[in-house]
């Protein structure tokens, strides 16, 4: 397909959060023909605003523009050990159900912050949460699973990954040869006895399941479990990394297994933004859906950034139209069960 006609495609972003609108944000919808999943998180550290005060920004955008956004809830498991944790949680949840989110997000915190009141880690296959994924299992409701950090973080810095500037400047998060953590290994051995625990709920692996440095491993899982998906966010540069002649197979044969997502993050107001910002902010978000359009659709060389890497030049994907219109909408219509973009 040519770029003109992929940017004409309907689309669904499945990995924002976009929290709050932008000057000139519904004009790139309307010109990518695009809808987006706005993603609660909790992890009150990295926010300006509460877990209520963002969750009531998100249902004001889907309020005001229902066909372009959808909603994607959580909840906080810091009380674990509460005897009635679950069925306060069930009860959240379906009242933010009833206010339309389409999906759940549970983040990295369990596994990597949470301990229960015995000191120990707490990881996604804890029992303490089973209630929990019954519940969303019976309501046909997708949980999106951002569970550990990319491998990288517990690996000695690499200045071919293109996580290295980020753990290079971040050293908190950097992993490697800490003790006090989790390993990588068993975080993801956590995560794959909870998608084998549950085959009644459809999980999605977000950031490729922090599987990222490996396709293959990815399609292993996929291949094992019927009920397990992924979403390409902030992770393209992981990709590129990789052979191009595996990437773009793993793409024509599991286009129906991946939702494809960017994490473009939006987390302060407006008013605190002047509106020439708020459209650099927006801009940017455009030039990145840009740049991953040439990626995937590019038969030479091209130039691709995302969120975590520099412009670098690679070969282009040239996927077929089928997985394109896959990728980009139908197989998250076809799991989040949302209508078809506006365009």
């Amino acid at each position: 397909m040519t770029l003109d006609a992929v940017r004409a495609l309907p689309k669904v972003d499945a990995h924002t959060h976009l929290f709050h609108d932008r000057a000139g944000l519904l004009d790139v919808m309307e010109r990518w023909h695009m809808s987006a999943v706005v993603i609660h998180i909790t992890g009150a550290h990295l926010w300006p605003t509460s877990m209520a005060e963002r969750w009531a920004a998100m249902r004001a955008m889907h309020a005001a523009h229902p066909d372009r956004f959808a909603l994607c809830a959580s909840f906080d498991p810091e009380d674990l050990d509460a005897p009635d944790f679950a069925d306060r949680v069930i009860a959240g949840l379906q009242a933010d159900l009833d206010a339309g989110a389409v999906m759940v997000k549970v983040w990295k915190d369990i596994g990597l912050e949470l301990r229960d009141a015995s000191g120990a880690f707490v990881t996604i296959d804890d029992a303490r949460f089973q209630p929990i994924w019954a519940f969303l299992a019976a309501e046909g409701v997708p949980v999106l699973a951002h569970i550990a950090e990319p491998r990288a973080a517990w690996r000695p810095l690499d200045r071919r990954s293109p996580h290295y500037a980020y753990y290079s400047t971040h050293p908190q998060y950097h992993l490697y040869l800490r003790n006090d953590v989790l390993s990588y290994e068993a975080l993801i051995d956590a995560r794959d006895r909870w998608i084998e625990q549950n085959p009644r709920l459809t999980i999605i692996g977000a950031h490729f399941g922090s599987n990222e440095h490996d396709v293959a491993e990815v399609a292993r899982r996929l291949d094992r479990y019927p009920n397990y998906f992924v979403d390409t966010a902030e992770r393209f540069g992981d990709l590129v990394i990789q052979d191009s002649a595996a990437v773009r197979d793993f793409f024509v044969r599991y286009a129906d297994r991946v939702l494809y997502g960017t994490d473009v993050i939006v987390d302060t107001l407006p008013e605190r933004h002047a509106e020439a910002d708020q459209r650099d902010e927006v801009a940017r978000y455009e030039a990145l859906l840009e740049s991953h359009v040439a990626y995937l659709t590019s038969a030479g060389p091209v130039e691709i950034a995302d969120k975590l890497i520099e412009p670098v030049t690679v070969p282009g994907l040239d996927l077929p139209e089928a997985a394109l219109v896959d990728l980009y909408a139908n197989t998250a219509r076809r799991v989040l069960a949302l209508d078809p973009v506006a365009v």
